[in-house]
C-alpha cells in the first residue's frame, strides 16, 4: 500500500512523533495552519467508509480522546479546533484528526 500515513505509523518516512501508543500516533502537520498543528491516525490503515464496525468506531473515538489529552497538556485546550477531513475535502484517505490550537491574540472563529 503506498500510503504516507501508513509509512510514517512503519517508521519508514520521518515524522516528529509528539505521541505513540499501541494503537494511535500523533506528529507535526509537515504544514502547519496555526502556532500548534498536529495529526493524530490510527497506526493500522483505516479509511473512511459508509459503515463502520465497533473496533473502528472505537479506534476514532480513541483519536479524539488522545487529542484532547495533548491539547489539555500543551495548554491549548481553552481554544483549538479538531478537524477531519473526509472524502473529497482531504487528498489522504486515510483516516487522520487534526489538532489546530496554541493562537496568540484572537483565535480564528470560522473553520480553517
Amino acid at each position: 500500500m503506498d500510503c504516507i500515513f501508513c509509512k510514517i505509523a512503519n517508521k519508514e518516512l520521518p515524522s516528529k512523533i509528539i505521541y505513540e501508543d499501541e494503537n494511535v500516533l500523533g506528529f507535526n502537520d509537515v504544514k502547519p495552519e496555526a502556532l500548534v498543528h498536529l495529526i493524530f491516525i490510527p497506526k493500522r490503515h483505516l479509511e473512511w467508509k459508509a459503515e463502520f464496525n465497533e473496533e473502528d468506531i472505537s479506534l476514532i473515538a480513541k483519536l479524539i480522546l488522545t487529542a484532547k489529552k495533548v491539547a489539555i497538556e500543551k495548554d491549548i485546550f481553552e481554544a483549538c479546533k479538531l478537524i477531519f477531513n473526509i472524502g473529497k475535502t482531504g487528498h489522504i484517505p486515510h483516516v487522520h484528526l487534526h489538532l489546530l490550537g496554541g493562537w496568540k491574540g484572537k483565535v480564528p472563529m470560522y473553520n480553517i
